[in-house]
């Protein structure tokens, strides 16, 4: 032992044995020094048990000092305190092995208790607190701190106070352990007030701005939700003061920094909450750090500091793969080291195999084993603060390429040829991340690092790198592709389209389309956040299995962050919902843009959040919320939105589209940005400027991103409404033809374009306009058009443009196209303008105008509207100008347009013609004059031009104006200078000696001048020119009209299109808005929920389940459709002329007019399902009870839709049912409804199970179908041909679809109905209909069903079905005791007369009916015993008037009000007395709800009924008898228990004979009903007259309609020996015999380790149990799915025979069940319930799992998501599903179980367990059970056993914690499943090994209180005696060996 170590012992045990405070600080002081005279003596110090003196100090000083007053003792105690401290963090910095020891052998709590007493107590507690910070930070300069700074008196004075103690003493924590210890005290002192809080605030934000490590201990301490909940819950100096104090903007700096990396999903919550104020305001402080938070996309991730290390074991692999490696890893770096720095190394045992390392400039190195010398990778450069992807791909042996290649982003960047490094040494291999060497500086990060036996190629590495630094799964998803972001879809779109062979990108292309690119076994290691424990003591392990999944260990500083980004937390707790109602709540331009940018930071880098958003058309519903907000959208609204689809306005060269859907969504709803500023408006129109000009991506933008997306149309669209002012259009003008310039195809951008404007060219309507004009638009749209028109011709001068028009459109038809009757001057300009450049650019144009006779037209139509304008036009056509220059008098020209110099004479005459009477139309006097002034000049000085002249028909024409030469003094010039003109033609050589004297005849002086003479042109030619002129006007006026009507039309169908448009997208916003319920973040923002009766039906289409009303949105116009202005005055009938002879169009003239796609059913393809086809429209009448609703029944390739709304006019056009005309509501006697935007039904063809012929007010034209999903449609067609035809596709459909799965009886019984004849007749015993009804009857006689289902039967084999109220089943009345306290089962008297109809039950009604009978027959009328029935739409509704929708049925049978109150059904004996006793009574039955239904007697919605004035009470629920004890769900527990009593199943035939059988016109059983209430009594479709059809519908639904007979012979009895409640034959049962229940002396063997966690049990009876994590399919045990449970892989895994099929990533699932083959229902740990389809292949053999994926060329989904559900706030421990009810019950650990409609993948209610008086622990519900004949939900957690009703409604409750020992906590339960059965049964199975059966009832109600529902126990069935292993799964089996039994199975 050396001195120095012996000095240090005897100093430890000085200071074990030191009492004395002041001995204490000597001997401290002495170990100290040594200390820092010898390094070693740290170890020595730790050995010598130190830390536990220290700890010892620590404790005995707060003990000391919580006495002391004396202030020089309190001094001491601080210096020691300080001392010990010190010595402590010598001990502690940079020495692992003390740190160790420190946590493994002390502790922190330990350290935490000793502090405590000194933390609070006021002498100590700032001295103790500033020793720990400083022990934190190892630096004691912070001791005093606390004890200094809080005499600071304000913020202001601190922040100068605290410039001591920074920047240099916050750096680095080195201990954030004892930092935890320290901040624990730190933030209680945030809830006092004073300068403490001051000072945590002010050594926070230091603390926060020091390192990005630092941040991550801050959240390892959690830190984050004692600060914000303070921030949320004070108003710190606000009130009263729009600006915050000094201190709320410190902790709000300081929140903003710890957001940055993320939140859990508590602290985003509240921030949520916070940010939405009561009044639905924003909270702009909540909004801003919710934006803050939203900006940073920190994924979960390793923070190392320093010389820190993750080490991670490769188990049994000894070398590297023999086959090539790659490395992949994502990497942050705060700054880069001093020096050398290694990242990443591979080695076996001590054998070094490969290093990568960072160097000082962030250049990579890189050296292997065969190179040990590191070499510079000086291309691999590192950026900081990013995440950057780092790939080294090393193959074994390379002929043609490097053998190493090393990546940076996905970019190869370096690539090394060496070889490949092969291990001598053989030994347990190893990942070592980070560095070893003490002393080494860097801050950096770790997402990621994979280690790979395969080499992958480049494209492999990109598509890694594309999936992200979030991405931490193993590559095994089979659509990875959906983990990319838009961006980075993009740029891999830019790639492959880039590529110039297919083969290079081959791989890439496989692994976007299939998803797996490696095997999971060829992922040798894998270090991610999850994997990786911070402990220091873990050692190598050689046999550890899959080696990816042992555990990383670390050492030196390294915080794991485990916080999810602020945008898949918000995905989490309600997804993109929340973020579009911030945008919805925005009332600023301040707010929106905020929250405008929330919602795209929360979509740019989560793809959940994206897959979603698309999902539920959330950009859809944000363009309708932005319409409405277009006022308060500014620039930094705008530049977010471009931004996040893709443009760059900092880099307008890197623009492109990311999101097309959002794009075409919002940024082209050209609507809505009319509705912004002229700013925004500009900006958004200059935006495709950036895209198609700017942009270095153009190609690709116009390629991938923009086409087929009719841009141009949209644009041409806008131009012609009233959407943009004036100052926009030239803007708008603009960005029309920069779509025209772009890549597009010319028939997208080039077509429209012309045909708009050859549609609407011509001249400006005059005021008021001719008769004779059609005109289409106003003077400002004419304006548009001929700006549009510049802009083109602009473009046309560009000759590559010029070629792309000419080969898209006939450019010289469509200008003579423009050429029309009442020609504009200016337009006649631009037409000038546009043969010159196609005279410049097109050799052959002059001649093809020439054959279209263009001259001439122009000639004609030119001449009459001649202004200056169009002069100066004229000539430059005739001779262009030079260079650029204008033409000049003194420049020499050539001719370039000789054609024109006739038509510009023709003006001349037509301007003489005006000289001579200003009546007449052409130029002015002073444009005359220009004319003949040019003429001269261009004659006297350019020699082409004289030549022009030598063409006779040219001079003809100057000639012929000699002859108008006009008089008058004003006409003097104008006869000067035309002489002048024509004096120097005849002077030259160039005209002929005729025509020369004829000019010198016409010029001589004093000659009288003749008048115009109209036959001076009439020659033999000009006759003939006028013949083919005359030809070529007809034909042009042809091609005009059918252009302006294909216009026409197609604007039409816009404007169409643009109303179904706002109508869809107003209906998608509200149905995302208005989604919500009480468990929402902002519950204050949902209105309370109202319920209605579910359509949904249990077994025996029992309707028992509520859902609740959403109310439909009305139809959404915020603006009015665009229209023309003259718009009224376009002729509907715009018709071609006759064909002129010889005008046949051989020339593409038929071009700019295309054909309008004939999409009659446009409207409602957006409702389809992606890929299906309509195949079959059928308009129809959807009925609800006494409502219909007109709407279309459409038949799809793969699914059938119900569309309401909507119908088919004569010609198949689908329009709006309100536009429809009155004729078409042809559904007589209900009530014919409209409803705006109602959610389509669909169903797929493969779910429909069956359907049924139905009459409708006794006419066979309707038709039911029953869908797997226990729904049904019921729809009345137009006649019985259409009807008939849906039959026969609904037939084939069942018959192609059916399959072999096990089905009840009464869906076989359905099935068997659907292929009935119409109406379900039948003809001869062998009818389907015939054997499904001898099948019922043979299982109710053999008590195989109930009476129940018996009756539910008959009602629907009759016709009866809930969905018509006319016709709605028939239930009897078998209960007259409606008095007695205790209902006794057993007395016949209890019980009515089932033999005798209701109205025959008592003598005198009898006597009434047969007096009524007889006096009808004595006059000839066709006689009956009641003049009402026992069944009709009004006793439905009279019943279920407090049960939405009946309510509102009711009040409209009444005429829109309630009935007299007294005639209400409020009371139930007088409701029966009235049936069955008085005179004057009525003759009603019931209805199935009062056997099933407790909920249809309660006025739950508190409607107000009035007062009764018998009884003066309050109409409100229902009175029972005495023996329901005031409880509904008892009177229809005992009213059922009645109904399947011994009495009633004995007399129940005698009443079917009177409904359906024998009886049912029985004159001598009194049961003869009004003869219209009979089928075949009335035919509607033979009344023609519409009074007597009304009159005549009224009385059907007043006297009802009786069901259709079944039975001629008496009904047979039932079998009623043995036990009534079991079938025949069947000895025993649980419920009878549960005292006989015995353990199987055998039980079933499992096959595998662990406990079982499910029982299924085959067809055969076989027993099949399977562990946690794997489920089998319900009808193939060798398929199914399997979970990672206890792993955090999160993948949800499909597999078939064993082999995995699919594997889905990301779902984190924790229980799964089957709610049916189809539907699988999964939970997660992130909260989330998810509903998934199963798909099928088509083979009939083997597994239809592994058909799917294998037998298909691309792969698809096994599983695929349905629905998506939020509702709870913990992870889901436990579900359950039943398809019969079309319902999932989970229970999570937030204490509550929720219930959820999977028919509508929407949350229902939730079941409560947490209280606040039970620990939390506690009330996690744990296990659910959903029992399927009745709808009973039980839920257990560790307090309490709750049993529910179907609607949540609460039965029983068992207390657990004062009922059951601690150890035998409830760990399995089961519902015994029945048909019916009197007692219901719960299994409960515990941790002790025991299963108890229990029982629910109210038998132990007190007298005079309403029923007390109870558990009981039945039996409790002991575990033998050496066993005690815990029950983990129970389930009932079905009557195996005549019994039936119950089977567990224990751990």
């Amino acid at each position: 032992m050396s001195p120095c170590t012996g000095q240090m012992k005897d100093a430890v045990e000085q200071l074990k044995a030191a009492e004395l405070v002041a001995d204490r600080i000597m001997i401290l002081r002495r170990i100290y020094e040594l200390m820092n005279e010898n390094r070693h003596l740290l170890g020595v110090f730790c050995e010598l048990d130190g830390f536990l003196a220290f700890v010892h100090i620590l404790s005995t000083i707060s003990s000391t000092s919580a006495g002391l007053s004396s202030s020089c003792h309190v001094q001491d105690i601080l210096e020691c305190m300080q001392l010990a401290f010190m010595v402590a963090s010598k001990a502690l910095d940079g020495h692992e092995d003390n740190i160790d020891f420190f946590e493994e052998f002390v502790g922190y709590d330990v350290l935490s208790d000793a502090c405590g007493v000194s933390l609070v107590h006021p002498p100590t507690s700032e001295k103790m607190l500033g020793c720990l910070l400083s022990l934190s930070f190892h630096n004691f300069g912070l001791v005093d701190m606390f004890s200094t700074l809080v005499l600071c008196q304000d913020l202001a004075d601190l922040d100068v106070r605290f410039l001591e103690y920074t920047p240099s003493s916050f750096g680095t924590i080195h201990l954030p352990h004892v930092f935890r210890v320290a901040w624990d005290f730190m933030a209680r002192s945030l809830t006092t007030s004073g300068p403490m809080r001051l000072v945590v605030y002010k050594i926070l934000e230091h603390v926060t701005q020091s390192s990005h490590y630092n941040l991550a201990v801050l959240d390892e301490a959690n830190a984050l939700p004692p600060l914000f909940s303070h921030f949320a819950s004070s108003s710190m100096g606000i009130s009263g003061s729009d600006s915050p104090s000094p201190e709320r903007r410190l902790l709000s700096k300081i929140l903003k920094r710890l957001f940055e990396i993320g939140a859990s999903t508590q602290d985003v919550r509240k921030l949520l909450q916070c940010a939405v104020k009561e009044n639905g305001e924003l909270d702009g402080e909540m909004i801003e750090l919710l934006r803050t938070g939203m900006k940073c996309h920190w994924p979960p991730h390793m923070s190392l500091q320093g010389s820190s290390t993750i080490t991670k074991w490769m188990g049994d692999v000894k070398a590297l793969p023999a086959a090539g490696l790659t490395l992949s890893m994502w990497a942050w770096f705060e700054g880069m080291p001093l020096e050398t720095h290694s990242l990443l190394g591979i080695s076996f045992w001590i054998d070094p195999t490969v290093q990568l390392s960072i160097t000082a400039n962030g250049t990579l190195t890189l050296s292997t084993k065969v190179r040990q010398e590191a070499v510079v990778l000086s291309k691999s450069k590192i950026s900081t603060a990013r995440w950057t992807h780092i790939a080294v791909v090393h193959y074994p042996s390379r002929s043609s390429n490097p053998s190493i290649r090393i990546f940076i982003d996905g970019h190869l960047t370096d690539s090394l040829d060496w070889p490949y490094p092969v291990s001598e040494i053989t030994g347990g291999g190893r990942l070592v991340l980070g560095d070893t060497i003490p002393g080494r500086a860097l801050s950096w990060c770790l997402a990621s690092c994979y280690l790979l036996s395969t080499p992958l190629d480049d494209n492999l590495i990109k598509f890694m790198y594309g999936l992200g630094p979030q991405y931490r799964g193993n590559f095994q998803d089979y659509n990875l592709a959906r983990f990319f972001t838009y961006e980075v879809s993009t740029s891999l779109n830019m790639h492959l389209l880039g590529s110039t062979s297919d083969r290079d990108t081959s791989s890439l292309k496989r692994a976007i389309q299939e998803g797996t690119f490696v095997s999971d076994n060829l992922i040798m290691l894998k270090v991610v956040p999850e994997d990786t424990r911070v402990s220091p003591w873990s050692e190598p392990c050689s046999s550890l299995g899959s080696q990816s999944n042992i555990d990383a260990s670390c050492r030196g500083n390294i915080c794991v962050v485990s916080r999810q980004p602020f945008d898949v937390t918000l995905w989490k707790i309600g997804g993109v919902r929340l973020a579009l109602c911030l945008v919805h709540q925005a009332q600023t331009q301040h707010e929106l843009s905020r929250t405008i940018s929330i919602l795209c930071d929360s979509l740019r880098n989560c793809w959940k959040n994206s897959e979603e958003m698309e999902k539920i058309a959330g950009y859809d519903a944000l363009a309708n919320i932005l319409r409405s907000k277009g006022t308060l959208i500014n620039m930094t609204s705008f530049e977010t939105l471009f931004e996040f689809f893709g443009l760059s306005f900092r880099s307008p060269d890197n623009s492109t589209v990311t999101n097309t859907i959002a794009y075409r969504a919002i940024a082209l709803d050209l609507e809505l940005w009319s509705s912004t500023s002229l700013t925004i408006q500009q900006a958004h129109l200059e935006h495709f400027s950036f895209l198609l000009r700017a942009s270095r991506h153009r190609r690709f933008n116009a390629k991938a991103c923009l086409s087929r997306l009719g841009i141009v149309r949209k644009l041409v669209f806008a131009l012609q409404s009233t959407w943009y002012p004036a100052e926009t259009i030239p803007h708008l003008v603009n960005a029309i033809v920069v779509v025209m310039q772009a890549r597009f195809p010319p028939s997208e951008v080039i077509k429209p374009v012309f045909s708009y404007i050859s549609a609407n060219i011509m001249t400006e309507p005059s005021d008021p306009p001719s008769p004779r004009s059609s005109v289409l638009l106003t003077v400002n749209q004419h304006e548009r058009v001929k700006q549009l028109l510049d802009a083109v011709i602009s473009l046309l001068r560009v000759p590559s443009m010029y070629a792309r028009v000419s080969e898209s459109v006939p450019l010289t038809r469509v200008v003579l196209l423009w050429v029309t009757e009442d020609l504009s001057p200016s337009v006649a300009c631009q037409v000038l303008s546009v043969i010159g450049i196609g005279l410049t650019c097109s050799s052959s144009f002059a001649k093809k105008f020439e054959l279209l006779s263009g001259w001439s037209l122009l000639r004609k139509r030119l001449p009459p509207v001649w202004n200056e304008e169009l002069h100066r036009a004229a000539v430059e056509l005739l001779l262009p100008p030079a260079s650029g220059t204008p033409p000049s008098k003194n420049t020499s020209q050539n001719v370039r347009c000789p054609q024109i110099l006739p038509v510009i004479l023709v003006a001349l005459r037509h301007g003489l013609l005006v000289c001579c009477d200003e009546r007449n139309p052409g130029p002015s006097r002073s444009v005359t004059e220009s004319i003949l002034d040019d003429l001269i000049d261009l004659y006297k000085t350019e020699p082409a031009f004289s030549q022009l002249f030598k063409s006779q028909s040219t001079t003809e024409v100057l000639i012929d104006c000699l002859s108008i030469l006009p008089a008058g003094n004003e006409n003097v010039k104008i006869s000067a200078q035309l002489t002048q003109l024509a004096l120097l033609v005849a002077s030259g050589n160039r005209v002929s000696h005729h025509q020369k004297q004829q000019i010198v005849d016409l010029t001589k002086p004093g000659r009288k001048v003749p008048g115009p003479s109209p036959s001076s042109l009439s020659s033999t030619l000009a006759v003939m020119r006028e013949e083919t002129l005359r030809k070529a006007i007809i034909c042009l006026d042809q091609w005009r009209n059918i252009i302006i009507a294909s216009e026409k039309e197609r604007y039409q169908k816009m404007v169409v299109d643009l109303r179904e448009r706002r109508r869809r997208l107003g209906s998608t916003s509200a149905g995302i808005l208005k989604a919500g319920s009480e468990r929402d973040v902002w519950p204050h923002l949902v209105p309370e929920r109202t319920w209605r009766l579910d359509e949904t039906e249990g077994p025996y289409r029992m309707r028992i389940k509520l859902e609740p009303v959403v109310e439909a949105p009305l139809e959404t116009r915020p603006r009015q459709p665009p229209t023309l202005a003259a718009d009224s005055e376009i002729s509907s009938t715009v018709q071609s002329e006759p064909t002129a002879d010889g005008a046949a169009d051989d020339d593409g003239s038929q071009a700019l007019a295309e054909d309008i796609a004939e999409d009659k059913h446009r409207r409602v393809r957006h409702e389809l399902e992606p890929g299906d086809v309509i195949e079959a429209v059928n308009t129809v009448a959807r009925v609800s009870g006494v409502d219909s609703w007109p709407g279309l029944l459409i038949f799809g390739k793969s699914h059938l839709y119900m569309l309401e709304g909507l119908v088919e006019d004569e010609s198949g056009e689908v329009i709006n049912a309100a536009d429809a005309p009155k004729d078409m509501f042809f559904i007589p006697g209900s009530t014919s409804r409209l409803r705006s935007s109602q959610p389509a039904l669909r169903w797929k063809l493969a779910h429909i199970v069956g359907f049924s012929n139905r009459t409708f007010l006794f006419r066979d034209i309707a038709l039911e179908v029953l869908f797997k999903d226990s729904r049904t449609l019921l729809v009345v067609f137009l006649s019985a041909s259409q009807r008939h035809d849906a039959s026969q596709r609904l037939q084939t459909i069942i018959l192609h679809h059916t399959s072999q799965e096990r089905q009840s009886a009464f869906s076989l019984i359905l099935r068997d109905m659907s292929i009935a004849l119409p109406g379900g007749k039948a003809l001869n015993p062998n009818t389907p209909h015939e054997k499904a009804l001898a099948t019922a009857q043979q299982q109710w006689q053999n008590r195989t069903i109930s009476n129940y289902a018996y009756i539910s039967i008959l009602n629907q084999l009759s016709g009866r079905t809930p969905n018509d109220a006319t016709q709605y089943p028939i239930f009897p009345w078998v209960l007259q005791d409606y008095t007695s306290e205790t209902l006794d089962l057993s007395s016949p008297d209890s019980f009515r007369d089932l033999t005798k109809p209701m109205g025959a039950l008592t003598e005198a009604r009898r006597e009434v009916a047969e007096s009524r009978y007889h006096n009808l027959e004595s006059i000839g009328e066709r006689p009956f015993h009641y003049g009402t029935h026992f069944s009709s739409s009004m006793i439905v509704c009279h019943y279920l008037i407090r049960l939405a929708p009946f309510t509102s049925m009711f009040k409209t049978l009444q005429g829109g009000d309630w009935d007299l109150p007294d005639r209400l059904f409020s009371d139930i004996a007088r409701t029966y007395r009235s049936a069955s006793q008085d005179v004057r009574g009525d003759v009603r039955e019931l209805i199935p709800e009062f056997f099933s239904c407790p909920e249809f007697l309660e006025n739950s919605s508190r409607l107000d009924f009035g007062v009764s004035h018998s009884t003066g009470e309050q109409i409100d629920d229902v009175k029972l008898p005495p023996w329901a004890k005031d409880d509904p769900l008892l009177f229809v527990t005992l009213h059922r228990h009645a109904l399947e009593s011994h009495y009633v199943s004995e007399n129940l035939p005698a009443w079917i004979d009177l409904i359906w059988g024998c009886k049912q016109r029985d004159v001598e059983s009194l049961n003869v009903f009004h003869p219209l209430s009979y089928e075949g009594a009335i035919d509607l479709d033979k009344i023609t007259d519409p009074v007597e059809r009304e009159a005549t519908i009224g009385i059907i639904h007043n006297f009802g309609q009786t069901p259709r007979k079944l039975f001629n012979s008496p009904h047979p009895s039932r079998n009623l020996s043995g036990t009534l409640s079991l079938p025949v034959k069947v000895k025993g049962g649980v419920c009878e015999d549960a005292l006989a229940l015995a353990r199987d002396a055998h039980p079933p063997k499992v096959g595998f380790d662990g406990p079982v966690a499910h029982i299924t049990i085959d067809s055969s009876g076989k027993v099949c149990p399977t562990s946690h994590g794997e489920l089998p399919h319900p009808f193939r045990n060798d398929d199914g799915v399997r979970w990672d449970h206890g792993r955090n892989s999160g993948i949800l895994q499909a597999f078939s025979r064993g082999t995995v099929v699919q594997t889905i990533e990301s779902v984190h699932p924790t229980c799964a069940t089957f709610a049916d083959p189809d539907t699988l229902v999964t939970g997660s740990t992130d909260s989330i319930v998810r509903v998934w389809h199963v798909s099928y292949g088509h083979s009939s053999v083997g597994s239809s799992f592994k058909h799917n994926v294998i037998h298909r060329k691309r792969r698809e989904s096994v599983l695929s998501l349905a629905y998506l559900l939020r509702g709870h706030s913990g992870p889901v421990l436990c579900i359950q599903a039943s398809r019969t009810w079309s319902v999932a019950i989970s229970g999570s650990s937030d204490g509550s179980a929720v219930l959820w409609d999977l028919n509508r993948g929407t949350y229902v209610r939730s079941i409560w367990h947490a209280d606040g008086n039970i620990p939390s622990e506690n009330t996690s519900v744990t296990l659910v059970a959903i029992n399927e004949s009745t709808g009973y939900i039980a839920t257990c957690s560790a307090c309490f056993l709750w049993l529910h009703t179907i609607t949540a409604r609460p039965i029983a409750k068992l207390d657990l914690l004062s009922t059951c020992h601690p150890t035998s906590q409830v760990s399995s339960i089961a519902f015994h499943e029945r048909e019916y059965s009197q007692l219901g049964i719960l299994a409960v199975g515990d941790g002790q090994g025991s299963v108890t059966l229990y029982t629910w009832n109210a038998d132990g109600t007190p007298d005079g209180t309403k029923a007390q529902w109870e558990f009981v126990k039945v039996r409790c069935l002991l575990p033998e005696l050496d066993s005690s292993a815990a029950v983990t799964a129970l389930e009932f089996s079905g009557y195996v060996a005549r019994t039936e039994a119950i089977r567990p199975s224990v751990c």
